[in-house]
């Protein structure tokens, strides 16, 4: 087949050069090492059964330096023997000579004299390349390797890149997963001597594969780095069904609220009525609206009673949040899922297995006497992956900032109706001192009114909850910010991060739903009375 080589210029971006080959944003299969003899049959049944295959159905590019042995030929080999000729893209020192550059690799990049690091740069434009594709994707296979290729598998590390190591291939391949294999008493081996060993073991992210597996384990490795189309299509679902519940909470949350002050300003009318008859007389308009008044807040009583629109947004809230809480966690891939933890799992699987309990368990409520609200939200920004800085902007900071804002209002809420209340106080003391003792009752239940709002609110227990909640993010937040650049890119702490922001939003969640589902078992034991008026 025709071969196209493509020398880079080193006085220009390396992208501007790579724009030579024409090729589409794709994910990245990178190469490395190679193989012994022994292996070669087994070897070729990896390339020929999974590499292949995978880069073919996801439009992959395979990058590899192009030998004409080891991994580069095995690759060659099995791509022409698929019914469409997967990408090869190879990556060559400007020393190289033609007879051993593999011919069947379509295209080839050559490396100016003047960079001697062949590793490094070879890295960089395979990074060039995986950048391209939205979200980016790359995943770097090993077999086997000497230290020359244990410098390209620290820069994989660097660069974020899972690494898929193939036991049983000696050299670098077995010395890593020797040296992350638990012994059989359960300790944990000794850190490794070699600096650039050790910083592969704690920092990259390595699947263990061995050449003689099951090809089916290998094929889903490959899939889960690789093709993101699925881990998206589930996190968009995701997102509408949150969209689906946030709405319809707020839909029930409009309405109860609506009952909720209907009702107070009509048990304040009634009392007033009641003294108007009193001291105007009972006069037709004013015998009929008496008569209204007691009857309206019956029907809305019994309304509020039945239909129970506040309940159903405590609810519809709180599955919200939950689902919500699930989806950074599966955009950060941290917890469950991260890629230490989906190796026998797909992480968009759990996601899909944790919006089904969520879902489940709201079907099971009084949720399912009422209708969703179908209103997608689209935001392509929300359907990516994020790494641990854009989760501190997108979620972290979000939220610091909603409970800044939330506490300030709730503050002056809080302020002015307790102002409010002392004002009706102190006018209905006024009013007994002055002899008009039939306005007393006006007064008081005005102080009522506003203190059942209050009640029905929670308005002091929320802004309570929320301070709390903001100084436990802003706690985590000043934790991160003290962590040096290596220690931001520790799994560990990324972990740490996610899990303690998360628990914090699903705490002040629990306060939330429990204090507000106490409040309208209160609310619902007073409207008896209200009804019998």
């Amino acid at each position: 087949m025709p071969q196209t080589i493509i020398d880079i210029d080193p006085s220009t971006p390396i992208a501007d050069s790579l724009k030579q080959l024409q090729l589409p944003p794709s994910p990245l299969i990178f190469l490395l090492g190679d193989f012994p003899a022994s292996c070669s049959g087994p070897a070729a049944s990896i390339f020929q059964r999974a590499v292949a295959p995978v880069a073919l159905e996801v439009g992959a590019i395979i990058v590899d330096d192009a030998k004409c042995c080891g991994c580069a030929a095995a690759i060659a080999s099995a791509a022409i023997d698929q019914d469409r000729t997967p990408q090869l893209l190879g990556i060559v020192s400007n020393d190289r000579q033609a007879s051993d550059i593999d011919p069947n690799h379509q295209q080839i990049v050559r490396l100016p004299a003047a960079w001697d690091h062949s590793a490094k740069y070879t890295l960089k434009i395979a990074d060039v390349l995986a950048s391209q594709s939205v979200p980016k994707r790359a995943v770097a296979l090993l077999f086997g390797g000497t230290d020359e290729h244990k410098k390209s598998i620290v820069q994989c590390a660097r660069l974020d890149w899972p690494v898929i190591v193939v036991a049983k291939t000696g050299g670098l391949a077995d010395q890593i997963i020797a040296a992350m294999t638990t012994q059989p008493d359960g300790t944990l081996p000794a850190p490794p001597l070699d600096p650039d060993l050790r910083e592969i073991v704690e920092t990259a992210t390595v699947y263990q594969s061995t050449v003689d597996g099951n090809l089916d384990d290998l094929r889903r490795q490959l899939f889960a780095q690789v093709d993101s189309s699925a881990a998206l299509e589930t996190l968009k679902q995701a997102w509408e069904r949150f969209d689906e519940l946030d709405l319809t909470a707020l839909r029930k949350q409009t309405l109860f609220r609506r009952i909720e002050g209907v009702l107070i300003v009509l048990a304040v009318v009634a009392a007033l009525l009641a003294i108007l008859t009193r001291v105007i007389g009972d006069a037709f308009p004013l015998h009929l609206m008496v008569i209204i008044a007691p009857i309206l807040i019956s029907v809305i009583g019994a309304y509020n009673s039945h239909f129970r629109d506040g309940n159903k947004w405590i609810l519809l809230r709180g599955a919200a949040e939950a689902l919500k809480r699930e989806i950074f966690r599966f955009r950060a891939k941290a917890g469950i899922y991260s890629d230490e933890q989906c190796e026998l799992a797909s992480r968009e699987s759990k996601l899909a297995a944790k919006l089904k309990d969520i879902l489940s368990a709201l079907e099971q409520s009084e949720v399912n006497k009422t209708s969703l609200t179908e209103d997608p939200r689209p935001d392509p920004k929300r359907i990516s992956f994020l790494s641990p800085e854009q989760y501190v902007v997108e979620r972290l900071g979000d939220q610091i900032n909603y409970f800044v804002s939330k506490t300030r209002k709730l503050s002056r809420k809080l302020t002015a109706i307790q102002l409010f209340i002392y004002l009706a106080g102190g006018i209905g003391t006024l009013l007994a001192a002055i002899h008009l003792d039939i306005w007393v009752a006006v007064a008081t239940a005005v102080v009522t009114a506003f203190t059942t709002k209050l009640q029905a609110d929670q308005t002091e227990t929320s802004l309570i909850q929320y301070n709390q909640s903001l100084a436990s993010l802003r706690n985590i937040d000043c934790w991160w910010r003290a962590l040096s650049g290596w220690e931001k890119s520790r799994r560990k702490n990324i972990d740490v991060l996610v899990d303690q922001t998360e628990k914090a939003m699903e705490s002040e969640t629990a306060g939330w739903v429990q204090q507000m589902q106490a409040a309208l078992d209160k609310l619902t034991e007073k409207e008896p009375p209200a009804q019998n008026q």
